[in-house]
């Protein structure tokens, strides 16, 4: 959307200014990213916004909401999540930009208030599913894979990747060194995945690498018969045999794979009061919508609601 006319002579700089940084920064789609900039500023001088400053939460709300009920200019339709996601993504970069260079004091697009685009529905397992595919495990080494990836909420490619040297069993605390975007992590272990994790590297893991006559491996699931790294796809495959082994034909339907596990723990956390901060950081999203994603709808709306209702009375107040 860089053809669409900004005639605010300090929305140009913003525009410019921000295109520069994320260009020099790196990111993936700078251009992209820029693009989604120029519509928001589009959008908000049609409201008769002329001020970055005189943006708040509704606002974005409201952009939110347009995104939504835009239609797609290149092949018709209405924009894909992604394509959401990424203006999203956008009005965060360059609101804490300006946070950082002192231009505001606040960001109005890092409240975790307005709905996220529809997404389809993911494959949750409960926690007495959970308690059955444990159940089924015959080895540590299963009982470590489910570790990672419900325990630990660990994407499939970062349990691939996981060293014996990432994991603290002394502070109780795994290191993700290779995460998504490139991102490290830190994620607490609760005293039965470091209990499952430690029974495995001592007593199962060290045979394996005993029995083995390759190179011994840094990776902390190794493959029981190479000793080499277990690949990922191996790892999901392994998963499947276990809710195959509960017998249990609504679990086996649901099709679960090492990111439903995931997604499950990420749910389960946030029913028993985990603040969606806290599962942010669990889970290493980047954004905070992305974490939304797990939360009930009813309580998005609810939260959304309540930001709004604060924000209203807060202006009432000042205008009295």
């Amino acid at each position: 959307m860089e053809h669409l006319p900004v005639y605010n002579p300090l929305f140009e700089i913003h525009y410019h200014e921000f295109k520069r940084m994320v260009q020099a920064k790196g990111y993936a789609a700078a251009n992209n990213i820029a693009s989604c900039l120029r519509e928001f500023l589009f959008f908000i001088e049609t409201k008769g916004i002329d001020n970055i400053k005189e943006v708040k939460a509704t606002d974005i709300f409201a952009y939110h909401e347009y995104l939504c009920e835009r239609p797609n200019q290149r092949r018709g339709g209405g924009l894909s999540d992604a394509t959401i996601k990424r203006h999203q993504f956008s009005l965060r970069l360059f609101f804490d930009y300006l946070l950082d260079t002192a231009q505001i004091s606040g960001s109005p697009a890092r409240l975790p208030k307005f709905c996220i685009a529809v997404y389809n529905e993911r494959n949750i397992v409960t926690i007495e599913e959970i308690k059955q595919i444990y159940a089924t495990t015959e080895t540590m080494f299963d009982k470590a894979l489910l570790g990672l990836a419900y325990g630990c909420g660990l994407r499939r490619s970062e349990i691939a990747k996981l060293n014996t040297s990432d994991i603290d069993f002394h502070k109780g605390m795994l290191t993700v060194r290779s995460g998504k975007l490139g991102k490290t992590r830190t994620v607490p272990m609760s005293d039965n995945v470091l209990r499952d994790l430690k029974s495995y590297l001592i007593y199962e893991r060290s045979e394996k690498i005993k029995n083995s006559t390759s190179i011994i491996s840094p990776a902390f699931l190794i493959n029981i018969n190479t000793g080499y790294r277990a690949y990922a796809k191996s790892l999901n495959d392994q998963i499947k045999r276990l809710v195959l082994k509960t017998k249990n034909p609504e679990l086996i339907k649901k099709n679960i794979t090492l990111h439903c596990l995931r997604h499950s723990i990420a749910t389960h956390l946030l029913d028993n009061g985990a603040s969606i901060e806290f599962v942010q950081k669990f889970l290493g999203h980047e954004m905070l919508d992305t974490t939304h994603i797990y939360s009930k709808k009813r309580k998005q709306k609810q939260i959304l609601q309540e930001a709004i209702y604060r924000e209203q009375l807060t202006k009432n107040k000042s205008d009295i």
